[in-house]
């Protein structure tokens, strides 16, 4: 192979000058939270494997028989080679799970929010998305053609901000729990500014993907726990956190399905998900709606507070809200980020340092995760590691 052009290493050197470059270490788990990272032992405090699901047994089997009935991928667009009988199957449990007319499974989380933002929005909409909105969120404003105000973090805007035009749809868009800070959002005010501004041309949309699973009644989310699930359009969620699998889906009436199938991008060009994806999901949804999912959900928010405030009692700034899983540690330059990580790892404790462009200059931090899985004593000796330091 011939070398690499002189633009791409120059491109590295000024990466890597910054402190911001990435070499994900290899991570091999012994029991979900504990493993071997780049051969050094270690509590794993990286996953969003909330409640410990993706190496439960039964999670696995339900893999291997789908695997085995269908075969190991879908073999293309599900438009093209039709779906598989256990993507119809998944999108009706999704669907009895959140008490919508119906769901979309698509292949992954960032496809998802690209189908639904792309899908549903067009130019001469307005879009009012939320200043810390994950990338794909962004990526498919973007793509969607519509116009764009960027909100401050936590508000619920207002469409006479920037007035879409007289045939313009407003959508506010955001996330029930936000990956690296931590909190909820204001889900209640999106839907109260949406419905005071008429409900036939002001929409909500909200990424679930870290609460699904977490909060709410069965584990539906924030949207289900603040009580207006029925009043947002669509919501998206993943199979790859809290559920203990792999792939998403979006959550929604059958007319804006139907639509989504015919405008969504990254749904209609892309593979169907593969079928063990699809049966891990089904037995990770019957665990998580469960009473087995609220035990798991307690011992999670336990654990979490457990963190929390042992980190607070160290003396290290915190944010988030008290009972979510993502526990961020604000550090402040990339290097000082990176020399705590590292420190960290040496001592047996793995949790990731978090640098631009996942988030602004300066707010650079190590991103704890917690799960049901973890006991009080690993709690305790991350917290031990970190008090050495």
């Amino acid at each position: 192979m011939a070398s690499p052009p002189l633009f791409v290493r120059d491109r590295l050197r000024l990466i890597e000058a910054a402190g911001l470059l990435r070499r994900p270490p290899t991570i091999e788990t012994q029991d979900g939270v504990r493993g071997r990272v780049n051969g050094k032992s270690a509590l794993l405090f990286c996953s969003n494997d909330y409640l410990g699901l993706r190496l439960d047994p039964a999670i696995r089997r339900a893999a291997a028989s789908a695997a085995e009935q269908y075969g190991g991928g879908s073999g293309s667009s599900r438009l093209i080679a039709g779906s598989l009988a256990i993507h119809d199957r998944l999108e009706e449990a999704v669907a009895r799970w959140l008490g919508t007319e119906t769901a979309l499974v698509c292949s992954s989380g960032y496809q998802a929010n690209l189908a639904l933002v792309q899908g549903l929005c067009q130019s001469g909409d307005l879009i009012l998305s939320d200043g810390l909105n994950h990338a794909s969120l962004i990526d498919g404003c973007r793509l969607s053609r519509a116009r764009v105000v960027v909100m401050d973090h936590g508000s619920p805007g207002s469409a006479t901000l920037s007035p879409a035009g007289d045939a313009g749809q407003v959508f506010r868009l955001g996330e029930g729990l936000y990956s690296m800070d931590g909190d909820r959002g204001p889900v209640e005010a999106w839907v109260g500014a949406a419905a005071a501004e008429g409900s036939e041309t002001s929409h909500v949309l909200v990424d679930e993907a870290h609460a699904l699973g977490v909060f709410g009644p069965e584990g539906q989310g924030v949207c289900a726990e603040r009580g207006v699930a029925n009043a947002v359009l669509a919501r998206v969620g993943t199979f790859g956190k809290a559920v203990g699998a792999h792939g998403a889906f979006i959550a929604c009436s059958a007319a804006t399905r139907e639509l989504l199938v015919n405008t969504g991008r990254t749904y209609i060009f892309t593979t169907g998900l593969p079928p063990a994806a699809a049966g891990a999901a089904l037995a990770g949804i019957e665990v998580v709606s469960s009473e087995r999912g609220d035990e798991l959900r307690a011992t999670l928010q336990a654990r979490a507070s457990q963190l929390r405030s042992g980190l607070s009692a160290l003396g290290f700034e915190v944010v988030g809200d008290a009972d979510a899983p993502i526990v961020p540690v604000l550090i402040g330059p990339a290097n000082e980020a990176m020399k705590l990580y590292s420190s960290l790892l040496d001592r047996g404790i793995y949790a990731m340092a978090i640098r631009p462009p996942t988030v602004p200059d300066g707010t650079c931090r190590l991103r704890f995760t917690v799960s049901a899985a973890h006991s009080e004593v690993d709690v305790d000796a991350a917290l031990s590691a970190l008090s050495e330091l």
